[in-house]
């Protein structure tokens, strides 16, 4: 987490205020929107989270080596995202002029796009608004930005630590809608309601599990419920349901829960992947943010191993955000080759090597996830699936048996 939880009654006072403040009309300011951070929350790898009432939400900002700054983030009054870059260096930029410049990022495509010139206390900058908030999510997991005007390069950025800064946004956000649901209650009347203990119903943080058992088992990673004192489930159309902590292995990172529900299905745990297999991961990645019914990629067995040859784990190329933890890595008839617990810090390893990895993400072996179960008893099925599936069919199947845990 960004903050403590010492530090959030003061936030979420002060996001009330700031709500109230944008309520009666402040927010109107959005006309001549400019750059600024007008609190500071907090610092996650090397970006600065805080909250600005021009922009009417919350807002990152990093400055790099060429010293470009890239700001981001999103519009507190409807689902929309921002994005902007700013140089001391780029003189000709002159505010309320458009101009169209090309993102190349890597892994993610190309955007060519308006924006528009703003001023800052000490520079200008270039904005875009009203984004689709996934369009910066895709920026911000791209690894490096190329930045285009007429053809010539003006900024090429790493991005690093940017989806730390994307969590860190959702996080704010979260805290942003308690305030605005206190609907006209003052800062002192927000701060006393949190002294006395009314505890908001956002969950902490969120990840993956699926279900192992039709007693209503779950697995999932031991980090994404370590820490948790409250433990929920929501199945896609479901309802959240509580779920107990029935075992932990911090070594391998798993842990088992149970809930108090039937699943519609459940799946063959698969002990012998193979490299170059399909393999389907379905999750519930960045939530708040993406599609709540859960999110589905593809991709390949890359290695038979993890880091430094960690022979209880697989490295897969299929795409996994933060949320994916604890997820399910599925072979093309839908049993469990792999159980998603990690992805390469990219950046770290560009900065030593000069170049970027990509797509290489780690998930636990499925006999190791079996020996787990198996020493705390639970029964899985045994019959593997033997029906090559076409991924939409993965998918719905997955479906059946996966859902987001949330960790308060």
């Amino acid at each position: 987490m960004l903050r403590s939880t010492r530090h959030r009654i003061r936030w979420v006072a002060l996001l009330a205020l700031l709500w109230l403040c944008w309520a009666v009309g402040l927010g109107e300011a959005q006309a001549g929107a400019t750059l600024n951070i007008d609190e500071v929350i907090g610092k996650t790898r090397g970006w600065t989270i805080g909250l600005s009432t021009s922009m009417g939400g919350c807002i990152a900002a990093a400055t790099y080596e060429d010293r470009t700054t890239v700001w981001m983030g999103f519009s507190s009054t409807k689902s929309k995202a921002f994005f902007g870059l700013s140089n001391p260096k780029w003189k000709s930029i002159v505010p309320g002029e458009r101009y169209e410049l090309q993102l190349t990022a890597r892994g993610e495509g190309r955007w060519r796009g308006d924006f528009k010139g703003v001023q800052l206390s000490r520079e200008n900058a270039l904005l875009a608004e009203d984004l689709v908030r996934d369009f910066v999510v895709d920026i911000a997991r791209a690894g490096a930005l190329f930045v285009l005007y007429e053809r010539k390069t003006i900024a090429q950025l790493s991005l690093s630590g940017s989806m730390a800064a994307i969590e860190a946004l959702l996080d704010c956000q979260k805290d942003l809608a308690i305030a605005a649901r206190s609907d006209g209650r003052s800062t002192e009347a927000a701060g006393t309601t949190a002294r006395d203990g009314v505890k908001s119903d956002e969950p902490k943080s969120s990840g993956t599990g699926f279900f192992v058992s039709e007693r209503g088992h779950m697995l999932t990673n031991n980090h994404v419920v370590e820490g948790c004192k409250v433990l929920k489930v929501v199945a896609v159309g479901d309802a959240a349901r509580p779920a107990q902590l029935i075992a932990r292995d911090a070594t391998n990172d798993l842990a088992l829960l149970k809930v108090d529900a039937t699943p519609k299905d459940v799946p063959a745990l698969n002990p012998r992947p193979r490299v170059g297999d399909s393999v389907f991961v379905f999750g519930f990645p960045l939530s708040g943010l993406l599609a709540s019914n859960g999110n589905f990629t593809v991709g390949n067995i890359t290695a038979a191993a993890g880091l430094s040859d960690d022979t209880r784990m697989i490295q897969i190329s299929a795409p996994v955000q933060p949320g994916n933890s604890g997820g399910p890595v599925l072979d093309q008839k839908g049993n469990i080759v792999g159980v998603v617990v990690s992805k390469l810090d990219a950046l770290v390893v560009a900065s030593a090597i000069k170049d970027m990895p990509q797509n290489v993400n780690f998930a636990i072996k499925s006999a190791i996830a079996q020996n787990f179960l198996d020493t705390n008893g639970i029964e899985t099925r045994s019959e593997l699936k033997d029906k090559a599936l076409e991924p939409a069919a993965v998918a719905d199947l997955a479906k059946n048996f996966t859902a987001r845990i949330e960790c308060r």
